[in-house]
């Protein structure tokens, strides 16, 4: 979405708001009925977890167990039966199709199959495949399936160190837990043509210092409460205006 930060020429800029978990917040994280209250919300983009059965079907699900039963050693009818809440990626796509876009965080998937499933899908926006899996996301490069790559990290590293892993497995998409973030990381990524997308923003002061910081995009549970405080253009310039008068070394 377009947000203003300020006053003038220059002042505003495409932030990327993105719904986490499959529209959590707007039902059961993770499932149909989220993410189809989700698009009726008119969301824009929704985060996912996959996961793939025993015989090679991708799901959406943040765990890897069901109960007390691992995903990886279920059959999809297995799975479908114990729980019927939990989707198969074909559906969910289906479902997003040409409505929203859609960043998959990759758990545990083979790289070819999850390229032949949106290689299937008749997406209408580009889509985002993020890990914490670097090796995950070099395989799945080889692929060729024209997915944007992107690389979560969850410590507090150099920008120098993520910026070459990212380089190292394709990814052009930093993913930093939101308490990483800091300035002159997200400058060193533009410089080198990545974006910096934060995670998990899910306070107003926290995405007042994430726009301050000047991230690309934020992964939230609160999607509507982030759009109100968004829209209110004068709201953003505070929070950035004070969080940037604190110095540049601070989380913004």
């Amino acid at each position: 979405m377009l947000i203003r930060t300020g006053s003038g020429e220059g002042a505003s800029r495409e932030l990327a708001l993105i719904s986490h978990r499959g529209g959590k917040g707007f039902g059961p994280e993770n499932t149909l009925q989220a993410l189809q209250a989700a698009l009726d919300h008119g969301v824009e983009m929704v985060e996912t977890d996959v996961r793939m059965t025993a015989d090679r079907v991708p799901v959406i699900h943040h765990s890897p167990f069901i109960g007390l039963h691992l995903i990886s050693r279920m059959d999809a009818d297995e799975l479908a039966e114990k729980a019927p809440e939990v989707p198969t990626l074909e559906a969910f796509l289906t479902l997003a199709a040409d409505r929203c876009a859609v960043n998959l965080e990759v758990k545990k998937c083979d790289a070819d199959v999850l390229a032949a499933t949106i290689a299937g899908a008749a997406l209408a926006h580009p889509i985002l495949v993020s890990s914490f899996d670097a090796e995950f996301l070099r395989d799945f490069r080889e692929t060729a399936s024209g997915a944007e790559l992107g690389l979560l990290s969850q410590y507090e590293l150099t920008a120098e160190r993520m910026l070459r892993d990212a380089e190292r497995c394709g990814a052009t998409t930093l993913l930093p837990a939101s308490f990483t973030v800091r300035r002159n990381l997200v400058e060193e990524a533009h410089t080198a043509g990545a974006r910096v997308i934060a995670w998990t923003v899910n306070s107003t002061q926290l995405l007042g210092e994430m726009v301050a910081a000047g991230v690309d995009g934020i992964i939230t549970d609160a999607y509507s409460e982030m759009k109100s405080f968004l829209e209110a253009a004068p709201g953003i310039r505070e929070a950035a205006e004070a969080v940037a008068a604190c110095g540049a070394d601070n989380p913004a």
